[in-house]
């Protein structure tokens, strides 16, 4: 038996179809863009490294480069948007920094070495400039769903020495800024501190009594646990072995009266070991782990899932980002 539609009729089951199925594909946008399961990559914008190199044309110390933030909903491993966060001067330009001039050449170059999530909905990114002049580390902190509002941004001081640089930064439920510093250009040794968002301040006291870290290991990406607020990071030994550790801020050392670093498994994939240490950690809102990596020999960054109890990666889809996070729920 064969059905016959009226060329009329056909028109209106089209119209009704193409109607329904732009429903379905708004309805899906707008569920993926509010939901707690997108996270936000961001890595310097072309432009921004573009910059970078041009020291004419731009004051490493004074501004932030183009930052381009994707987001990627990690249930359809789908992306949802990508953004743009343009350059930005800071606004405590006269403020001194513990930047020295280097003994060798430096080409200029802009790093994200910071990205976490604030209460308000803002983001916070740590950039790093480094040029012949010295290393100069900045704090941008924004509303990446509402760029018609002006981005903050800060150069960072009152480190212990010069040209040291933030390596790695987590919002802490009151929003406190906990970071990672470093001595020596990104590689150990290592120190806890806090920094203050107001005015880009470096503390290295507080009352969270963040413990002192072994000079010969690194230590990087902080992330804080949204279930029941617990801090982990990456370490890596001098053999290159990158471990899954927790900041215990809870139980202090008996001897220093300060909090303790406990190492957890070795990050594995495969179950092989992790060859290189990670370049981002970061929670859910639901509490699941995720990471951002490459594997050996490979130059493509992946996006993983992280389980706490083993260490073990999987991997879920390509994701050529620095920093990753998640906005607060």
């Amino acid at each position: 038996m064969k059905l016959k539609i009226r060329r009329r009729q056909f028109g209106k089951l089209v119209l009704a179809s193409a109607a329904t199925t732009a429903i379905i594909n708004l309805a899906n946008k707008s569920v993926a863009q509010n939901s707690n399961t997108v996270v936000y990559g961001a890595i310097v914008a072309a432009k921004g490294r573009k910059q970078a190199k041009d020291q004419e044309s731009t004051d490493v110390a004074n501004t932030t480069p183009a930052i381009n933030v994707t987001a990627l909903d990690v249930v359809t491993l789908q992306q949802v948007s990508t953004t743009e966060v343009p350059s930005t001067a800071v606004d405590n330009a006269n403020t001194v920094t513990e930047s020295a001039q280097k003994a060798l050449y430096t080409e200029p170059t802009e790093r994200i070495t910071g990205f976490t999530s604030l209460s308000d909905g803002s983001f916070v990114f740590v950039v790093v400039g480094s040029s012949r002049k010295g290393n100069y580390t900045k704090l941008l902190i924004t509303d990446i769903k509402k760029l018609d509002k002006k981005p903050k941004s800060k150069k960072i001081s009152g480190f212990k020495k010069t040209n040291n640089t933030i390596e790695s930064v987590v919002g802490t439920k009151d929003d406190k800024l906990i970071c990672i510093v470093s001595e020596s250009g990104g590689t150990p040794p290592f120190k806890f501190a806090l920094v203050d968002p107001q005015n880009g301040k470096v503390s290295y006291e507080s009352d969270l009594a963040l413990p002192e870290l072994f000079p010969n290991r690194r230590y990087s990406n902080l992330a804080q646990s949204p279930i029941d607020g617990k801090y982990y990071l990456t370490t890596m030994n001098s053999e290159g072995i990158t471990q899954l550790a927790q900041l215990d801020l809870d139980n202090k050392s008996i001897i220093t009266g300060k909090g303790k670093i406990i190492e957890l498994s070795p990050l594995t994939f495969d179950r092989q070991a992790l060859a290189n240490d990670l370049f981002s950690l970061a929670f859910s809102p639901s509490g699941d782990l995720y990471a951002v990596g490459k594997l050996k020999s490979e130059q493509t960054k992946y996006l993983f899932n992280v389980d706490l109890k083993n260490a073990q990666m999987k991997r879920l889809t390509e994701f050529s980002v620095d920093k990753i996070a998640f906005a607060r729920s």
